[in-house]
């Protein structure tokens, strides 16, 4: 459980990323389609990148280095390929909703047996897959629509990551005095 933990902000970390992201998709409700795959590359990079430090850190285990990784590959794709993801940036945002849904889900699953009270990793997926199946349903969605449910979807799985790692930071206990040497 210690372990669990010591690394809570690096939850904290990707929670409060979504949520600006989110925030940014609000204030800019009509940005130019480059900006969008930028946007949504720098948010897969950082949230693959956060994923893998978690599983470095000792938590999460195998799933969360397979999201990190996919994440990862993600970001890498629409950096390398800007104009394909512009013209699929719709189905890959459903498709990179749904897996990391179906990772979280799992990932809440198996942190059950660590923690009580998983809840926050396991609504942050649903929520995930829900929201790449609403994407699915309803592909002719406008721009501005299209920005405001990627807001709206980073938000909520934002503030869900950070309503877990405020959890994990209070199952941790108190922190050790840090020793100057």
């Amino acid at each position: 459980m210690e372990l669990v933990g010591r690394y809570w902000w690096v939850i904290a970390v990707r929670g409060v990323v979504g949520i600006l992201i989110g925030i940014l998709f609000f204030l800019w409700p009509l940005p130019s389609l480059a900006t969008l795959v930028l946007l949504f590359g720098v948010w897969a990079l950082l949230d693959g990148c956060a994923a893998l430090a978690s599983a470095i850190g000792g938590r999460g285990g195998g799933i969360t280095v397979v999201e990190g990784l996919f994440d990862i590959g993600i970001a890498l794709l629409t950096f390398w390929r800007p104009i394909i993801t512009a013209l699929s940036l719709y189905g890959l945002i459903a498709a990179w909703a749904i897996v990391t849904g179906i990772f979280r889900i799992i990932g809440a699953v198996r942190l059950r047996h660590v923690i009580a009270n998983e809840l926050w990793l396991g609504l942050s997926g649903v929520t995930s897959v829900i929201f790449g199946v609403i994407m699915v349903a309803l592909p002719a969605a406008g721009v501005l629509a299209i920005s405001w449910l990627i807001g709206s979807f980073a938000i909520a799985v934002g503030a869900m990551l950070l309503g877990l790692s405020l959890h994990l930071r209070r199952a941790a206990g108190p922190a050790a005095p840090v020793r100057a040497h």
